[in-house]
C-alpha cells in the first residue's frame, strides 16, 4: 500500500511538471516566461527586457529574434531570406505567413516588434514593449491582446482578425497591451 501512495504521488508529481507552463490548454514559451529575450543586432546581442539600444524593429520568430536599426535593414534581410527558399520566420509548422505588427505610435509609427511565434503567450515586458502599443497589423493569423501578463485581464475588444489593420487603438487602450498570442 505504501509503495502505491510512493507511486501515485511520483505520477502526479511528473503529470504536474508536465503541465506546468500550460495555461488553459495554451503553452507559454520558456523564453517569455524567463523575461531574458536575447536578440541579434548588428552582429551582436541586446537583451530586449533592458531596452532596445538603437534597433528600431525587432522580429520574434521560431528561430529566434532579430533587431534591426530601420526598415531598410529589416527589409534586405527579409529580401535575402526569401531568396534562399527558407525563411527563419515562419517554422514548418507554422500556418502565419505574416506577421503581427505592433507600433509604439500612432500611424504605425515608432519602433516596430513583429510577432510570429504561434501558440504561446508573449509577454511584452521582456520585450521592453509594454504598456506602448499605439497601432497594429494582424497578419495572417489572429491575435489576442490583453492589458496583463501571460493572457490575464481584460481582453482587447478591437479587431483582431487576419488582416486587421488599426492604425489607432484609441484611447481605451492606447498604452495599455501587456501580452499577446498569434493564433
Amino acid at each position: 500500500m505504501r509503495q502505491l501512495a510512493r507511486i501515485t504521488g511520483a505520477l502526479t508529481l511528473i503529470v504536474s511538471a508536465g503541465l506546468l507552463g500550460t495555461v488553459s490548454g495554451v503553452t507559454e514559451s520558456s523564453a517569455a516566461m524567463s523575461g531574458d529575450i536575447i536578440a541579434s543586432y548588428n552582429g551582436a546581442t541586446i537583451d530586449l527586457s533592458q531596452g532596445w539600444g538603437a534597433a528600431t524593429i525587432c522580429v520574434v520568430a521560431p528561430s529566434g529574434t532579430k533587431c534591426f536599426a530601420n526598415q531598410h535593414d529589416y527589409q534586405a534581410w527579409t529580401d535575402a531570406q526569401s531568396k534562399t527558399g527558407v525563411s527563419p520566420l515562419t517554422a514548418t509548422t507554422s500556418s502565419c505567413s505574416s506577421g503581427f505588427q505592433l507600433y509604439e505610435n500612432i500611424d504605425y509609427g515608432g519602433r516596430e516588434l513583429i510577432i510570429y511565434d504561434e501558440s504561446i503567450w508573449i509577454n511584452l515586458s521582456n520585450y521592453s514593449f509594454n504598456d506602448i502599443v499605439s497601432s497594429y497589423k494582424v497578419g495572417a493569423c489572429a491575435v489576442s491582446m490583453t492589458d496583463a501578463a501571460n493572457g490575464s485581464g481584460n481582453v482587447y475588444p478591437g479587431a483582431t482578425s487576419p488582416g486587421s489593420d488599426v492604425s489607432w487603438i484609441g484611447s481605451a487602450w492606447n498604452d495599455r497591451v501587456s501580452s499577446v498570442y498569434v493564433w
